[in-house]
């Protein structure tokens, strides 16, 4: 199940929001330099105080197994704003029409417990939502800034997008890429979720209803 979380209301789901800072600090961990030190973007950072929208893939115990958050380009973000200085050729994106996705995190990375069809359904599930909800907003493209370990995830499974850029900001290889919302877009995730894909949920709707006292049909 996807879940989508605003950050305005994130404090309503102190679980879930724990549950996915610790996916974060498991990915860091894993990219900790023979010196020992953590990344600037190691668990929680400047663009969570930015209120994003947070798309949870929960699965059948409703724990998340992954997560990435979303923000528009034309506001704050981190290819803009904390990489601004390694970017190629001044390069800027800001248009009400892109939105970037970043710190793509999943459970199953670094767990040898985890199979190479969980690995793949929770990245196609949250791809297929990812579009889902661009598509819904109206948006031409995605911005995508992952860490080298996601990267290479995506890349092997026909599902990076387009490089625009890497950069190494404290020891962390970065990398920002590009995806075309659409069709051509959404086929490489939906062939890796298979049946596992449904309309997004927006929790803080649920919250409302749960609170005015009413079910959801």
């Amino acid at each position: 199940m996807i879940a989508l979380l605003p950050g305005e209301s994130r404090a309503l789901f102190p679980r879930l929001m724990d549950e996915m800072y610790r996916l974060r600090l498991a990915a860091a961990r894993a990219a900790i330099q023979p010196y020992g030190a953590f990344h600037r973007l190691a668990v929680v950072d400047y663009f969570d105080s930015l209120d994003p929208l947070y798309v949870l893939a929960l699965d059948e115990m409703d724990c998340v197994a992954g997560a990435l958050r979303l923000l528009p380009t034309a506001g704050v973000t981190m290819l803009n704003a904390a990489f601004a200085g390694d970017l190629p050729d001044g390069l800027r994106v800001e248009s009400p029409l892109i939105w970037e996705a970043s710190r793509l995190t999943l459970h199953a990375v670094g767990d040898a417990r985890a199979t190479e069809a969980a690995i793949d359904r929770t990245i196609g599930q949250l791809g297929v939502a990812l579009n889902a909800i661009a598509e819904t907003a109206a948006l031409t493209h995605m911005i995508g800034v992952f860490d080298r370990s996601t990267h290479r995830l995506l890349s092997h499974r026909g599902c990076a997008g387009e490089t625009l850029a890497s950069m190494r900001i404290d020891g962390a290889d970065m990398f920002a890429v590009l995806y075309e919302v659409g069709a051509a877009m959404n086929a490489p995730f939906k062939s890796l979720a298979g049946d596992a894909t449904a309309p997004p949920i927006n929790l803080a709707d649920l919250e409302r209803l749960r609170q005015r006292g009413c079910r959801r049909s």
